[in-house]
């Protein structure tokens, strides 16, 4: 049998040996590679607001929409878009008519374009009601391909 004094020095013992077992362990590092965009702008003309919605994959294909019959601004939201395929990137930005005094006047046309790095993409065409009505909204959305620039990239969204 072993004495009290004993039975201490083995504890000690083991627990020494186990914290040396565990500083003597290898510890493995993995790095993390993030992306971030540097800077976004979006320039709106007189009338409409632009709300930046992002990016996201597409769920389904989507064929674009035409500049000769701009989508119109409804009482349901509407998509005008470029054409879209499935599992690409999209950019979406929802352009909403105001209730200011500034509304545009009935059946003025606007083209709306993206421009990434230094790649545009666009126009989506997009049209405002006769008569002129506030509180519409129009989707538009971009196919931008399979992969964005290297970061840091930019973008910027136009509607004139």
């Amino acid at each position: 049998m072993l004495g009290k004094g004993s039975r201490w020095i083995f504890a000690a013992k083991l627990l020494l040996s186990l914290v040396a077992i565990v500083f003597a362990a290898s510890v493995s590092v993995t790095s993390s590679t993030y992306q971030a965009e540097i800077g976004s702008a979006v320039n709106v003309a007189n009338g409409l607001i632009a709300t930046d919605k992002g990016f996201s994959l597409a769920s389904a294909a989507s064929n674009s929409t035409s500049c000769s019959s701009p989508l119109t601004f409804g009482t349901s939201p509407g998509i005008a878009d470029t054409n879209i395929t499935a599992g690409h990137l999209v950019y979406d930005v929802q352009v909403n008519s105001t209730g200011s005094t500034s509304i545009p006047p009935a059946g003025t046309r606007f083209n709306v374009t993206l421009v990434i790095s230094s790649t545009l993409y666009g126009p989506v065409c997009i049209q405002t009601p006769i008569p002129s009505v506030s509180g519409q909204t129009i989707e538009c959305k971009f196919d931008v391909g399979t992969a964005l620039p290297a970061s840091p990239y930019t973008f910027k969204v136009t509607i004139q």
